[in-house]
């Protein structure tokens, strides 16, 4: 049980891989594209934006499977756009060029694990947005490394035998623009509803949505995250812990992709390795 790394906690745990991606329980990383490291065009809003200490890359080897992020299509006074990450419209340094290439650069030194990278939203500052842009430079860039919609139901063991490279499931909005054949449809994500979020009502949106959770077939997204008007984004680990420790009947086992702010502070990506070892063997029984 114990006998694993961050970075490769998926492919340290084969018993996983009679499991397809609908049916995995995944540490996310919530608003993946701001983080503390970054910086921001409007000064001084890092304590309010950053829902993440670290890169992309450190987020990936920390042990997180699923990133959520938002972008927003920029034109610079030259005319030439780029993608960049933002939240709640403060848009981080990060742009989807570091995105592609922190990936790339993990799945090299880790071949065998697997990521869901959901495109929660996809907006534009000003002109309007570049699909056509978008779809060009993800399916050149990550190339080989996505796995085709058709295969969305194979099951770890099954991708791993069929490609060395297709590890990366790339999930994004319905458009004619963009390529139906390498995307997943949108993830549907259950959030409070309210910018503003205490603990409290984290915790009674949880015991909701586990209750009656979304279809299994697909994979969607709890947003386990607490927001404050003073204090920004906020470290809520102690109750990620609780919530979401993998005993009998617990709430994690109901869940998909569960979206954390500075998750790696949390235990949440040993409690999800745990509840799926326990999914697993109740699956194939």
């Amino acid at each position: 049980m114990n006998d694993y790394t961050f970075s490769r906690w998926m492919a340290n745990t084969p018993g996983i891989d009679s499991m397809t991606l609908n049916e995995l329980i995944l540490p996310g990383a919530h608003n993946a594209g701001v983080d503390k490291k970054a910086t921001y065009v409007t000064p001084g809003v890092s304590h309010w934006a950053a829902c993440q200490n670290n890169s992309f890359y450190d987020q990936l080897n920390n042990g997180a499977r699923a990133l959520d992020v938002r972008v927003e299509y920029n034109l610079d006074a030259r005319g030439v756009g780029t993608f960049w990450f933002q939240h709640n419209g403060f848009r981080s340094s990060r742009s989807l060029e570091n995105l592609v290439m922190q990936v790339s650069r993990f799945l090299q030194e880790n071949p065998d694990e697997f990521v869901l990278l959901d495109f929660h939203e996809l907006k534009s500052a000003q002109a309007p947005f570049d699909y056509k842009e978008f779809n060009r430079f993800l399916l050149t860039h990550l190339d080989q490394r996505i796995i085709p919609f058709g295969n969305r139901y194979m099951n770890l063991g099954q991708l791993k035998r069929d490609s060395r490279t297709q590890r990366v499931w790339i999930a994004a909005e319905y458009h004619p623009d963009l390529d139906q054949h390498w995307l997943l449809s949108s993830i549907q994500h259950e959030w409070s509803g309210e910018s503003l979020t205490s603990v409290e009502e984290v915790r009674a949106l949880i015991a909701r949505v586990t209750q009656n959770p979304p279809s299994s077939r697909v994979p969607w997204s709890l947003s386990a995250t607490s927001y404050t008007a003073p204090g920004g984004p906020t470290d809520i680990k102690e109750h990620l812990d609780l919530w979401f420790d993998p005993a009998p009947d617990s709430w994690i086992l109901k869940c998909s992709i569960i979206n954390a702010d500075f998750f790696e502070e949390s235990k949440l990506v040993s409690n999800c390795r745990t509840a799926n070892i326990i999914k697993a063997q109740a699956l194939n029984k």
